[in-house]
């Protein structure tokens, strides 16, 4: 697994010229908790498309709105955000 380590990093492992999205893992307590999710990025809007697997819920959240529509950024900061 890959840690990313900021929104730049995170928007690069997302892009795919394909248009699939990349799966994600946020870890916490030690790894005895993870939540999966889907991240694509579309560069050409500065967007990110984010499926929430443990509901199958669906996100489109602009760039600079990504720390207050989700809490990507905070587990960042955490070390807690990791590509599979």
């Amino acid at each position: 697994m890959i840690r990313v380590e900021n929104i730049q990093h995170l928007k690069q492992l997302a892009h795919k010229s394909n248009g699939y999205f990349v799966n994600f893992q946020i870890v916490l307590a030690g790894g005895l908790v993870t939540s999966s999710k889907r991240i694509q990025f579309n560069s050409d809007l500065d967007q990110f498309s984010i499926i929430n697997e443990i509901d199958e819920s669906f996100q489109e959240v602009k760039s600079d709105q990504l720390g207050v529509q989700t809490n990507l950024i905070e587990t960042m900061r955490k070390n807690a955000l990791f590509q599979d």
